[in-house]
């Protein structure tokens, strides 16, 4: 919500709507998206131009969370006003929500952050082989490795002049 909009925008939106405009007509008009003005108009409503302004990224602890699906699963509030009433994104609540829904407010105790600490992810760090022969078996791995590539490169190349010899032209000389 933040990333795209400049205070100055979000701000005029919001004074168009208090002048009596609807959120979809203010959103027509300044080529902005409808909800995004409703939820900066909620947050100028409850705090005024502060509600307006960018805020650090919070992190809710077990209980926040739970009060806030509670309100929004449970109780029937709308998804804007839990978002910014507690100043969470609405994709937490959402993800919070199906969390929930799926395994219970326990469930939501062990919520790890995303992309934090996964397993499986990104480059493996290199090794250095610790004997003379995990050098070697490693060596071998790789000339292997390089034997198969090379194979496969020749074997393009081949497919590519058969190709243009049966048509008519010569390979080129690269």
């Amino acid at each position: 919500m933040y990333k795209k909009h400049s205070i100055e925008e979000r701000l005029l939106a919001v004074k168009k709507c208090l002048e009596g405009y609807a959120p979809k007509g203010v959103a027509k008009e300044l080529g902005l998206n409808e909800h995004d003005i409703s939820e900066w108009l909620l947050r100028y409503k409850m705090e005024g131009v502060l509600g307006l302004q960018k805020r650090p990224i919070k992190h809710a602890d077990f209980e926040e969370k739970c009060k806030i699906v509670c309100e929004y699963a449970e109780k029937g509030v709308s998804l804007h006003r839990v978002c910014a009433k507690y100043h969470v994104s609405q994709a937490a609540v959402s993800r919070w929500t199906r969390i929930y829904r799926q395994g219970g407010y326990e469930a939501l105790r062990n919520i790890k952050p995303p992309g934090k600490g996964r397993k499986g992810m990104g480059r493996p760090k290199k090794k250095e082989p610790q004997t003379e022969l995990e050098r070697l078996r490693y060596e071998n791995e790789y000339l292997r490795a390089e034997v198969a590539l090379l194979k496969k490169v020749r074997a393009l190349v081949e497919e590519r002049e058969k190709r243009l010899h049966e048509i008519g032209r010569k390979p080129s000389k690269h």
